[in-house]
């Protein structure tokens, strides 16, 4: 790639993102369905022409975290088995991950680290929500999952610009989402938050997602933006998915301070989502 000026690049990302595919709005289609409890056989009929979607479904109801009394023989036995909240969870994730397909070599990581990470975020975000009494606990699970949608479309400029940000960071000082915005224009925060405003994902998520490395700028839905920033920080201070930033000490941290969040309950957290990744496994394996 040719050396292009951060005008430029901003330009090619834009367009980048407005090529993305539409996000699936089976999402759409089923949460009205569940909050107003509606039959079996029409959340059923909403999942079933999504083949990958009802192969996730199916592949999370037979995980043995789940205890059932009777085997699973069909979608319909799977959505009675998950239960609300988890279908939800689950739809999302399959969703999400085809758009996480590019490789994260210019984050530093790993073929597939960069899914890892944002599923790992979203679960620890789902148990810090919980504690914290957020109303909506799906829409904080939405807004980290997909909190670094931005680095999908932005890996490949940092990874052939990184000599122009290595000494930004080392010299001067400078956090890695600054030093992307000085070189290309636009950080992975701005482009995902519309990325998910096109997406028509509501507020509180394109908030969280602009504002996960500095949730104290938020004006609005702050809450949102720091619990996914929280959760955020204690994945990568355990090394899962933290490619260039560094390893950290979540605990000292003036955003959990302003959540209340002591030594004891990060220790809580983290034990708490050591079983919660048990029932993710299949989806950091495959994100066809």
């Amino acid at each position: 790639m040719s050396q292009l000026t951060s005008v430029q690049i901003t330009e090619e990302l834009l367009a980048s993102a407005e090529k993305l595919p539409p996000f699936p709005d089976v999402i759409g289609k089923l949460m009205p369905l569940i909050q107003n409890m509606a039959p079996v056989n029409q959340i059923e009929a909403v999942i079933r022409y999504d083949q990958a979607i009802t192969a996730r479904v199916l592949a999370m109801s037979q995980s043995p975290y789940y205890a059932r009394r009777q085997p699973i023989r069909s979608l319909r036995d799977a959505i009675l088995c998950l239960g609300q909240r988890q279908l939800v969870q689950v739809i999302t994730m399959a969703c999400s991950s085809r758009y996480f397909k590019s490789d994260g070599s210019g984050y530093d990581l790993r073929e597939g680290e960069l899914w890892e990470h944002s599923v790992s975020v979203a679960l620890m975000a789902e148990l810090i929500g919980q504690r914290m009494g957020l109303d909506d606990i799906f829409t904080v699970y939405t807004a980290a999952l997909l909190h670094d949608i931005g680095k999908t479309l932005l890996n490949l400029y940092v990874k052939d610009y990184f000599d122009a940000i290595l000494p930004l960071i080392q010299k001067d000082k400078m956090r890695f989402v600054d030093a992307e915005r000085q070189v290309f224009g636009i950080d992975h925060q701005q482009l995902g938050a519309m990325i998910a405003r096109r997406w028509h994902f509501p507020s509180e998520v394109v908030t969280a997602i602009r504002f996960h490395h500095q949730p104290r700028e938020a004006t609005r839905n702050r809450d949102v933006a720091a619990t996914v920033y929280v959760a955020n920080r204690m994945v990568s201070g355990i090394g899962i998915g933290c490619g260039m930033d560094a390893f950290i000490q979540p605990n000292q941290d003036e955003v959990f301070v302003e959540l209340g969040i002591t030594t004891r309950m990060v220790e809580q957290f983290m034990a708490d989502f050591v079983d919660a990744m048990e029932q993710t496994k299949a989806f950091l394996t495959d994100t066809s």
